[in-house]
């Protein structure tokens, strides 16, 4: 079976009462998927306690094609890895999606690479100071991978 995923970025810029706008886009597709979307909330005690994400597996990071990160609903860190040997993945913007395919053309932002580390059987949401007590947010991952490479 074969999955393929879009990643289509929209750029708008408006100057002097004129806009202009661009859509760039990128299919990949390849033989399997993950996709997680996760309800978090913050400590209740302090707002930068790490939250666990225990239910995703990735064993080799170049197996990946195409990548979507987003949280919705405050601002963190990104950390993965092998049980307990966490390292950072990426920091996210609440609302502002991390886009990346293999084939380049819609990163987002610009200049992105592959987020993911090898071996990452777990993800850990840090969020920032400011992310408040007790604050509902949603993460978002979507990767399409190759799983014929070893």
């Amino acid at each position: 079976m074969s999955f393929s995923h879009t990643n289509k970025v929209s750029f708008t810029y408006t100057a002097g009462g004129v806009t202009a706008s661009k859509n760039v886009s990128k299919t990949e597709t390849s033989g399997a998927e993950i996709n997680l979307s996760e309800a978090v909330t913050t400590d209740a005690s302090t707002a930068t306690t790490p939250i666990d994400i225990d239910h995703f597996q990735i064993d080799d990071a170049s197996q990946a094609v195409s990548v979507y990160i987003r949280i919705d609903g405050f601002d963190c860190e990104l950390k993965g890895g092998a049980s307990g040997a966490v390292s950072m993945i990426t920091t996210l913007t609440d609302g502002e999606p991390y886009v990346w395919s293999y084939n380049g053309g819609t990163n987002f932002p610009i200049g992105n690479d592959n987020p993911l580390e090898d071996n990452t059987d777990m993800l850990k949401i840090v969020p920032k100071s400011d992310a408040g007590l007790e604050t509902a947010g949603t993460l978002t991952v979507k990767v399409l991978y190759d799983p014929t490479i070893a």
